[in-house]
């Protein structure tokens, strides 16, 4: 009897040994990756979920989890501290992380997008004067149309725009124009005459924050953004140096405030119109021409390295193989226009068309940038 017991106990023993080794092997698997909120969180949400089977799908053997981060910081700090295995970061994002917390995470995925046209095919280039024949041309320059018509050409690169409602429809919803001098154009000087609101987004956010910041800089005003509380506490001397920001939760919401008169302008990606309005399936101005037709592009600003895909530098290799793995199966499963697909989950997230294996020089521009921020700060 006493025999028996002994073997009982050891064979529940093993079992429960072998259980646990079963239960450790199935948490290995599982992936945690994480997005930065650019696009309404809740719709982010939905998407992210409607992913996560079909990077399953393509990384056989493990099960990912999306979620989205409270902010752009927040994603990276979890990042940073292995809370998360994987996040999407923007380049900026990236070059910070690289410069603050060196070793700290790894380089995975370079995104690509599709070009738009207008920049791609039709006036190409990246030079000044190129980005300046881009503006002309999306404000109808020579009877140019400009819908957020997109290349076949897939680009590493995009650019941040500044937007404006223009004149004529500010004055119908009872707004004071920007235009002052009536010459057709819009200055940073009638900007900040008018104490234009700014939407701008989370300060690590390129061309939502860190791209306009330098372009409002370069004009002359070197204090930068400031909220309007803080703004009207200046001195006038240091008022002459400051735009007013409004932050804004995400790029939906800064289209719709300045269509609505919310906010005076509206900086990010090029072109916020498009990705994050004209073409998601539950916005409100989905295929509205109107988002085109109502606004005016004051800026094209300098062009900034597409988003990563960044790991936990603790992340086994395998399972970094594996998140690469799974995102360059997605982004080619179906295509961009057929709902529920990989490649449409992904466009209608981040309009990211393909990834590549990243290379951290790449992002050493980004860096100069972070670098140049903070010496402008001081």
């Amino acid at each position: 009897m006493k025999h028996f017991n002994k073997f009982v106990l050891v064979a529940s023993t093993l079992a429960a040994t072998a259980t646990l080794a079963s239960c450790g092997s199935a948490e290995d698997k599982n992936i945690h990756l994480q997005l930065v909120p650019s696009n309404d969180p809740t719709t982010l949400q939905t998407r992210a979920t409607a992913l996560a089977p079909i990077l399953d799908k393509y990384a056989p053997g493990y099960k990912f989890t999306i979620d989205v981060g409270t902010s752009y910081a927040a994603t990276t700090t979890a990042l940073e501290a292995g809370q998360i295995d994987g996040g999407f970061l923007t380049s900026s994002g990236y070059a910070q992380e690289t410069i603050e917390h060196e070793g700290a995470i790894d380089l995975l995925l370079s995104a690509s997008r599709k070009g738009y046209k207008v920049q791609a095919d039709d006036f190409p280039g990246l030079t000044k004067a190129d980005l300046e024949k881009q503006r002309q041309a999306m404000n109808g320059k020579d009877g140019y149309k400009y819908r957020g018509e997109q290349s076949d050409t897939e680009v590493a690169f995009y650019c941040s725009v500044v937007l404006t409602l223009r004149d004529e429809v500010r004055a119908a919803k009872g707004l004071a124009p920007l235009d002052a001098d009536k010459d057709g154009e819009v200055s940073l000087a009638e900007l900040h005459a008018a104490k234009a609101k700014w939407g701008t987004m989370g300060g690590t956010s390129s061309s939502g924050f860190i791209y306009p910041t330098k372009y409002i800089y370069e004009g002359g005003y070197t204090k930068g953004f400031i909220d309007a509380a803080g703004y009207e506490a200046l001195s006038a001397e240091d008022q002459a140096k400051s735009m007013i920001t409004v932050s804004q939760k995400s790029y939906p919401a800064a289209v719709d405030n300045l269509m609505n008169g919310v906010i005076d302008v509206a900086v990010g990606f090029f072109d916020i119109r498009y990705g994050s309005a004209f073409v998601q399936a539950d916005s409100k101005y989905k295929n509205d021409e109107s988002i085109f037709t109502q606004t005016y592009t004051q800026a094209v600003l300098d062009p900034i390295m597409n988003d990563t895909v960044c790991a936990y530098s603790g992340l086994s290799q395998a399972k970094k193989d594996a998140i690469k793995t799974a995102l360059k199966g997605a982004v080619k499963d179906g295509d961009m226009n057929t709902e529920g697909t990989g490649a449409w989950l992904l466009y209608q997230i981040y309009s990211h068309t393909g990834y590549v294996d990243g290379k951290d020089s790449d992002y050493e521009a980004a860096r100069d940038m972070y670098r140049w921020t903070l010496n402008a700060s001081k």
